[in-house]
Order: structure tokens, then C-alpha cells, then sequence
């Protein structure tokens, strides 16, 4: 599986980056987890066709993480897309999707494919779906609104993707993170409803993370001094997502 950091940045921009999303590529098929800026722009730039995105999946539904969602949609019907199309959403919040979709009034487009959403329950590990080898499911995040993180398993490899979120027990508990990538919104300091980079490297068992990659970054924030003062085991492992950079596990 490959993973493509689509957007690296935190809610209050940058000059850099676009707010925080990824791709999931698995063989020919890919997703999206959340969908920021300019998606039509960055996926040209991968060099991925539109047909070959399978759905969405939100962690939540806080603007930075959903509001290139239109303008997806909008560029699938002006490339004739046919094929179905997922988005997926917690139960809590499927009629705001609903309600966003009918405020761009998509019922109203010619669009020539169908548009399915699949709502799951946020408050318990919950599976999406299993497709040629690949396994997706969600867990609950700790943020300020329903949120969910997803763990993402292929070949015998484990991607967990925080979403946004405080320190949370439930990553602890795996036994093998191949890849983390998790937020890191502050390089310092406790947070209430996401985390920073030094208690990122202090809270997780680092020694069953095999590499950790931080996103939803914030401007003029000082990752660079608390990475230096970590040991070079867990320096070793640790990575500043940018945009556009692709790992494959």
C-alpha cells in the first residue's frame, strides 16, 4: 500500500501547505481520507485519475477536513465519471453531509455516477471494508466533535492515522504500527482536543512504532528543537510530512 500526504497542514493554514489529507493507493484502487485543498490540482500533480478514486472517508466534519469535498465531486461529473462513488461518515454526522450536499445542490448535477454514503458508528472500532487484501477500519479519536482515526492493514503491514486528537490509549494498544502518522498541531505543550510533537514522542511505545510521520503541522512551530532532543532511536524514526511526499509500506 502506498500513502500519498495530499495536505500536512493544521487548521490555521500555512504558506506551504494545504490543511491536512491523504491518499491511500492499494494496487490500481484509491482513497481519500478527508479531502482539503485543492484536491483536483494535487491529484493532477500525483499523477492519479480521477476514476481510480474509490471514495472518501472523514474523520470529521470540521471545515479544514472536508471542504475540498465539492470541488471533487464537481470535477468527477466535468470528467464524465460512471463509476460509484463512497463517501464515508459517522451516523452522527451523515444529515450534515446531506445538508452540505444539498446546499451545493448535487441532486440537481447531471452527474452520470452513483453517490452512495456509508454511515458507521464513531464510539466503537468499527470495519469500513476488506478489498483485495486490504483492511480499513475506524476508531474512536479524542477531539472535540466525532472524530475517528483509521487503521489501514495489507500484507502484513499496519497504518494507524490518528485524525486529529489528544494522546490517545487506544493507538497504545496495538501491538505493531508499521507506519503512525499522527497530528502534531504544536511542537510543545499539553492540548485539550489534539496533541503536540513532544507528547507524541513520549506518549506512544516508540519502540513498536516502526516510523512516525507528523501532520496537521502549524507555521513557525519549533519541531526541529524537540526532535533534537529525543534520543537518535526514536529521531531516527520520526518524519515532518510534506506535502505530496509518498510512502509505501
Amino acid at each position: 500500500m502506498n500513502i500519498i500526504f495530499m495536505g500536512t497542514a493544521s487548521a490555521a493554514g500555512s504558506t506551504e501547505r494545504d490543511n491536512t489529507y491523504l491518499l491511500l493507493r492499494h494496487h490500481e484502487d484509491c482513497w481519500l481520507i478527508d479531502t482539503g485543498g485543492n484536491p483536483l490540482g494535487k491529484l493532477k500533480q500525483a499523477g492519479i485519475p480521477l476514476d481510480r478514486i474509490k471514495g472518501v472517508m472523514l474523520t470529521h466534519f470540521h471545515v479544514d477536513h472536508m471542504y475540498g469535498l465539492p470541488s471533487l465531486l464537481w470535477g468527477m461529473w466535468i470528467g464524465g465519471r460512471t463509476a460509484p462513488f463512497t463517501i464515508y461518515c459517522s451516523s452522527t454526522g451523515e444529515a450534515q453531509l446531506r445538508a452540505i450536499l444539498e446546499g451545493y445542490q448535487v441532486a440537481q448535477w447531471p452527474i452520470k455516477f452513483d453517490l452512495r454514503i456509508h454511515a458507521f458508528d464513531w464510539t466503537e472500532p468499527s470495519p469500513l471494508f476488506s478489498e483485495q487484501g486490504l483492511s480499513v477500519s475506524t476508531f474512536p479519536s479524542l477531539h472535540g466533535v466525532p472524530t475517528v482515526g483509521f487503521k489501514v492493514e495489507a500484507d502484513d503491514r499496519v497504518l494507524i492515522y490518528s485524525a486529529d486528537t489528544s494522546p490517545n490509549e487506544r493507538i497504545c494498544s496495538e501491538p505493531k504500527i508499521d507506519l503512525l502518522i499522527h497530528e502534531a498541531t504544536k511542537a510543545r505543550g499539553k492540548m485539550k482536543t489534539h496533541t503536540s510533537l513532544e507528547d507524541v514522542v513520549r506518549f506512544y511505545p516508540m519502540e513498536r512504532i516502526g516510523q512516525l510521520y507528523a501532520v496537521h503541522l502549524t507555521d513557525n512551530e519549533p519541531y526541529g528543537e524537540v526532535l533534537a532532543e529525543c534520543s537518535e532511536a526514536v529521531r531516527s524514526k520520526v518524519t515532518l510530512a510534506s506535502d505530496m511526499m509518498s510512502i509505501t509500506l
